[in-house]
């Protein structure tokens, strides 16, 4: 696996994922954090992640045949919804891994990508945008 800088070119399979994200945490019973639409074919979803991939900060896990297997976006401004932090931070705005390769590794190794640009650029904050329903758990894992 490597780990690229993203753009355009990305953006349907960024969607893609975004898809299967959709579909599997509907079938857990999550349809809160992500709705029950596919992201390919939502407008707002399509402009979204058209605007981070054309933002610099996309980071693309792929496989030795180029096949993507997750996606981060990584940005030294957080979401408008965000409190700023009191110091200079890296702010993972997104992070997306293919449910076919769940387990092994992929979301840990973007997350390890972040870190060491943060460390690259000086910084030492991290932060993870991630959705608070649920009962917290995702907050609890990040």
């Amino acid at each position: 696996m490597r780990i690229r800088p993203g753009g355009p070119g990305d953006i349907a399979a960024v969607l893609a994922l975004g898809d299967e994200a959709v579909k599997w945490m509907n079938a857990r019973g999550n349809t809160q954090q992500w709705g029950t639409a596919p992201w390919t074919g939502n407008d707002k979803r399509e402009a979204a992640i058209g605007d981070r991939a054309r933002g610099g900060g996309m980071r693309i896990a792929e496989d030795q045949d180029a096949m993507v297997l997750g996606a981060t976006v990584i940005t030294e401004v957080p979401q408008p919804y965000v409190p700023p932090a009191a110091e200079r931070e890296l702010y993972v705005n997104l992070l997306l891994v293919s449910r076919r390769h769940s387990g092994q590794g992929i979301g840990a190794a973007l997350i390890e990508h972040a870190k060491q640009e943060a460390a690259e650029r000086g910084i030492g904050l991290i932060r993870v945008d991630c959705w608070a329903g649920g009962g917290g758990s995702l907050v609890r894992a990040y």
